[in-house]
């Protein structure tokens, strides 16, 4: 790091599957601490480190923002991420140059492992979209890159600490999450309304098979009580001291939905009007 005017520390193996527990928590907690010190050790003057709000995941909470006390959490990767905050904000009270963001659920288009959260909307959208309590948060991916640069052009003031950032874009009930992406797709989402503790304890089923017979599901504990539970994070903190402001949701829908569709991660029929558009531009671009 010799040399270099800032560090951010975006690296972090995410994952709903508990198979990976013990990965994720070497991976996260141990690269945040290396990586840390290594830029305290070297001087950086401005340090930036991408954390997530699930350090603030208390279940039921009316709000969540950067002064919510963190989470006792025990699913795997919120402990890893826990944990790893507090390794960061040890490094703040030592009075290293360190600001830390706070992203909520991050989807957008051009994804070259297709996320934890893009593999969400895409099961939505082809399969099925339940309806619980509570909503579904996200942020545009172009959004809070646009944040990280505005960071590493502001170096962090004097008081470090209050140097913590959700970068949460925006809060959807259920209800409101099928109705935008119907009026998206220009068609009809198979989206029932499920209990929310049918939900929770078929996460908890998931979980129970999957240490028996290894599948792939976006279906765990840990989704499932995020999925009825998630308290709306507040990003005001951010955008009252960048001035930016976050897309609106239905261009991110939009899209990412459309390069799912042209990328082959959803079948093209799933994508409604959109599969229309993508056909007509590849048509407009064939040689």
């Amino acid at each position: 790091m010799t040399g270099c005017d800032a560090v951010l520390h975006t690296a972090a193996t995410v994952s709903v599957d508990p198979r990976r527990a013990r990965e994720m928590y070497e991976t996260n907690v141990g690269g945040t601490t290396a990586v840390l010190s290594a830029a305290c050790e070297a001087g950086i003057r401005n340090v930036v480190y991408v954390s997530s709000v699930m350090v603030f995941f208390h279940p039921g909470a009316p709000r969540v923002d950067e002064d919510t006390p963190l989470a006792d959490v025990c699913d795997p990767y919120a402990r890893s991420k826990r944990d790893s905050e507090v390794v960061a904000r040890g490094f703040q009270r030592r009075g290293t140059p360190l600001q830390i963001t706070y992203p909520t659920a991050v989807i957008g288009p051009h994804d070259p492992k297709l996320s934890a959260a893009n593999r969400a909307l895409a099961m939505c959208v082809g399969k099925a979209l339940p309806r619980s309590t509570t909503g579904f948060q996200c942020v545009d991916v172009r959004d809070l890159a646009e944040a990280h640069v505005w960071l590493l052009e502001h170096p962090p003031a004097a008081d470090f600490q209050d140097a913590r950032y959700i970068v949460g874009g925006h809060f959807h009930p259920w209800d409101d999450l099928r109705r935008r992406l119907e009026a998206v797709l220009g068609r009809r989402l198979f989206s029932p309304r499920v209990s929310p503790r049918v939900l929770r304890a078929v996460g908890v089923a998931a979980d129970g098979v999957k240490t028996l017979v290894p599948f792939d599901t976006q279906i765990s504990a840990e989704a499932m009580a995020i999925n009825t539970q998630w308290p709306p994070a507040d990003s005001s903190r951010f955008l009252a001291a960048s001035g930016l402001r976050f897309r609106c949701v239905d261009d991110t829908f939009t899209d990412t939905i459309r390069w799912m569709a042209e990328a082959g991660h959803l079948p093209r029929k799933k994508a409604g009007r959109l599969a229309v558009e993508v056909s007509s531009i590849e048509r407009h671009s064939a040689p």
